[in-house]
């Protein structure tokens, strides 16, 4: 029978994967078998918020908590694992308030978390914008309450002084967005690239630290975008890291600290970790990346460097094509252009009488089937 820390294991290898629908299936799956696993319902927690499914993830953070609340023995670190998760479930949920009680406990109980201060500084530009009798009414509950125990205050009460059983806010909707980020990596640099369009430099908030990082977007609609990767698989130097806004996506650079090691994951345990440092150099110079078809960059490189030095096959033909166009007139050049673009690389005329008639038809090699590209 498969135990809940072998579908734990395997969850974690998914989410390190970036295939959180699967992590999310073998975590409930994991639940299922023990449902007292504190360290479960925090992955499951984060692994709700990278679907945009805040709600989930507060819910399952605060179950957490409820699981530590019945072990005194637990440590620190992991009820401030717990009281984050919380306290950024909240943050998407736009209850601010209830993030704050959470950051805070977090905050005292174990100040070193990475991204901590990142989330604590956000939450509060979001409550210096809220007005001020709101804050008021939240940062001291007793007060109010005494002073005016209506109905509608007693929520707010509740939300404070008894955390652990905090209805969700069904009006909030979250302010994530689900944005594609892909990940590659040379032996100096793992570069992340966001893919969000027309984004203006000051819009952009990126905190390095040596095992996270903290991405934070205006996005042009108006709407918030964050990416939260803590821990990162490895340590890397936040001085050296950098990052540059483009017209079409943020390219992020994270410096390694450890100088060529491939990392496996982007972000949690490297599964591959303890096998990595066994393997040979030739060997640990298959970049893994965020297409999940990882290639041997080193010997691609290196095959590329002889192919110099001896033109032939495909190589040779594609020289014979360069130098044809290079001396033809322009009526050739057209032709070999339109033949080539049109036919989907299948063709190449230099007949501009021919091709200059209609549209190239795509021809495939005998045996093949041409099919049109669905995006």
């Amino acid at each position: 029978m498969t135990t809940a820390q072998d579908l734990f294991a395997q969850g974690s290898h998914a989410f390190a994967e970036d295939d959180y629908e699967e992590a999310l299936n073998l975590y409930s799956q994991a639940i299922e078998v023990n449902g007292t696993h504190v360290e479960i319902f925090l992955k499951r927690s984060a692994t709700y918020q990278k679907l945009g499914k805040d709600q989930e993830a507060y819910q399952d953070a605060v179950h957490a908590l409820e699981l530590i609340k019945e072990k005194p023995s637990s440590e620190a670190t992991v009820e401030a694992k717990a009281q984050l998760r919380k306290g950024v479930a909240a943050f998407h949920l736009q209850d601010y308030e209830t993030a704050k009680v959470a950051l805070e406990a977090c905050q005292a109980l174990s100040p070193e978390q990475r991204t901590l201060a990142s989330w604590i500084r956000k939450n509060e530009q979001e409550l210096a914008k809220l007005p001020k009798a709101a804050v008021v009414t939240a940062a001291a509950p007793a007060t109010v309450a005494a002073a005016a125990p209506a109905a509608d205050v007693t929520p707010v009460v509740s939300a404070v002084a008894t955390p652990a059983s905090t209805p969700v806010p069904a009006t909030l909707t979250p302010t994530t967005h689900r944005v594609r980020h892909e990940w590659y990596q040379n032996d100096t640099y793992v570069t992340i690239s966001v893919f969000i369009k027309n984004v203006k430099k000051d819009a952009v908030e990126i905190i390095f630290t040596d095992k996270a990082l903290s991405v934070s977007v205006k996005m042009p609609t108006g709407s918030d975008y964050s990416l939260e990767l803590d821990p990162l698989s490895h340590q890397v130097i936040p001085s050296e890291s950098k990052y540059e806004v483009l017209s079409t996506k943020i390219e992020i650079q994270l410096k390694k600290e450890v100088f060529a090691i491939k990392w496996g994951a982007l972000e949690g345990d490297d599964v591959n970790a303890g096998s990595m440092a066994a393997v040979s150099a030739s060997a640990a110079s298959a970049y893994p990346t965020s297409s999940k078809k990882p290639k041997n960059w080193d010997a691609l490189a290196k095959e590329a460097a002889n192919d110099e030095d001896k033109a032939d096959g495909d190589k040779a033909l594609n020289q014979l094509f360069s130098q044809i166009y290079k001396d033809a007139d322009d009526d050739t050049k057209r032709a070999m252009m339109k033949s080539f673009t049109e036919s989907n690389g299948t063709c190449l005329s230099t007949n501009w009488d021919e091709v200059g008639k209609g549209t190239v038809e795509t021809r495939p090699p005998e045996g093949m089937i041409a099919k049109k590209y669905s995006s």
